[in-house]
């Protein structure tokens, strides 16, 4: 089994975006859910408002195999929708929160 790729680029409008996982699921978060995958995104080459997006912990399980293209563009997905909703990506401040709508089972 491969691992889901922690990085990547893309493009939004003008606009280059870059992102990383923050922590791979399995996890257990203070409140005893058990947490999935986390990305970060932010503008690349710059320190600018980051934008955190937290995925269902079933969407990526840590022992299936990975989707790194899916990821990728659920990122992007996600990155438009967060933009639409009030993120500034080239405000400072602290982070934007995002929870991702669940992959339908």
């Amino acid at each position: 089994m491969s691992r889901l790729d922690s990085s990547g680029q893309f493009q939004l409008g003008a606009d280059k975006f870059k992102w990383s996982v923050r922590h791979y699921g399995g996890e257990v978060a203070v409140n005893t859910h058990v947490r999935g995958i986390s990305a970060r995104v932010s503008l690349a080459g710059e320190t600018t408002r980051e934008l955190v997006i937290e995925f269902d912990a079933g969407d990526y399980p840590p022992k299936r195999p990975a989707a790194p293209a899916q990821l990728a563009i659920r990122i992007q997905e996600f990155t438009a929708k967060a933009i639409d909703m009030g993120w500034r990506p080239d405000s400072r401040g602290k982070p934007f929160y995002l929870v991702a709508d669940p992959l339908p089972r």
